[in-house]
C-alpha cells in the first residue's frame, strides 16, 4: 500500500454505507455539530446537540486543551445530558481521552475493520477507525 501524505485538511465525510448502516441502527436525529466546510468560523463543541446525534468530528480536535473542548470529552458532556452520541473517531488507544473518557466511563467501541475511504479519496486513511456509542 503506498504511503499517504498527512492531510492538509481535516473535513472529510463520512463513508455514506457506514453512514446509512449506523442510521438505520440508530435513527440519528437531523443535526450535524461538525459540518462540512460550511463555516470555518463555526464551533460544534460550542452548542448544545440534539438528543441522538452522529459525529464526524475534526480529528486533530479530539483532545481538549486549556483553549478548547475537544470533541470526545463534548461527546461525554452530551451523554451525561441523556443524550446518545455516535462517534467516529480513529481508535487511538493510546491517548488519555480514550483512557480517561471512552474506557472510564464504560462506553461502547466498535474497531472497524481494515481502513476507511473517506470523502473523495482514492486511497484508504492511514489510521484505523472505530466507533464509538455515548449511551
Amino acid at each position: 500500500m503506498p504511503y499517504i501524505n498527512k492531510s492538509k485538511s481535516d473535513s472529510w465525510s463520512t463513508p455514506k454505507k457506514l453512514y446509512n448502516e449506523l442510521n438505520q441502527e440508530f435513527k440519528f436525529d437531523d443535526f450535524d455539530p461538525c459540518p462540512l466546510n460550511e463555516n470555518p468560523e463555526f464551533d460544534g463543541t460550542k452548542i448544545e446537540w440534539a438528543n441522538n446525534t452522529f459525529v464526524n468530528p475534526p480529528y486533530s480536535k479530539l483532545k481538549s486543551t486549556k483553549k478548547n473542548l475537544g470533541w470526545v470529552e463534548k461527546a461525554h458532556i452530551e451523554c451525561k445530558k441523556g443524550k446518545q452520541i455516535v462517534m467516529l473517531i480513529p481508535a487511538r488507544t493510546d491517548t488519555t481521552w480514550f483512557h480517561d473518557i471512552i474506557l472510564k466511563n464504560n462506553y461502547t467501541v466498535r474497531f472497524l475493520k481494515g481502513r476507511l475511504k473517506f470523502g473523495d479519496s482514492k486511497t484508504p486513511a492511514p489510521f484505523p477507525c472505530m466507533i464509538v456509542i455515548f449511551k
